[in-house]
């Protein structure tokens, strides 16, 4: 007979939905005069495996329009114009499909076969 271990943090990020959900409606009721932030609340369900540490936070152009997203929303109140951004992620992995990083092209300077040597 197995004997099985329980696992918190898997358990944690199958419940996160479950949780947030609760966290929403809680929120909505004891804090109405913030209720408009409630929402906030279901962004434990991407961030839940990070959280309990089963994901490493990968930086990314698409992260970083999010919380831009977030925080102007939050202290500007732009949440209206604020959307657009959004719009600039599709144009982004356009021009740099693997990212950044990856797509500039490296020169190696001791490359033995230039061209302007025989000059």
């Amino acid at each position: 007979m197995k004997k099985y271990k329980f696992k918190f943090r898997e358990k944690f990020v199958a419940a996160s939905f479950f949780i947030a959900i609760i966290l929403f409606v809680l929120l909505r009721v004891y804090l109405p005069s913030h209720k408009g932030y409630a929402w906030l609340a279901f962004l434990l369900i991407p961030l839940s495996p990070i959280l309990v540490g089963l994901q490493k936070i990968t930086i990314s152009y698409t992260l970083l329009v999010t919380v831009l997203y977030v925080v102007l929303g939050i202290t500007c109140d732009w949440w209206h114009p604020g959307w657009v951004l959004f719009l600039t992620i599709p144009i982004f992995y356009i021009f740099f499909p693997f990212g950044i990083s990856s797509s500039f092209i490296k020169i190696d300077t001791k490359d033995k076969d230039d061209d302007f040597d025989d000059i």
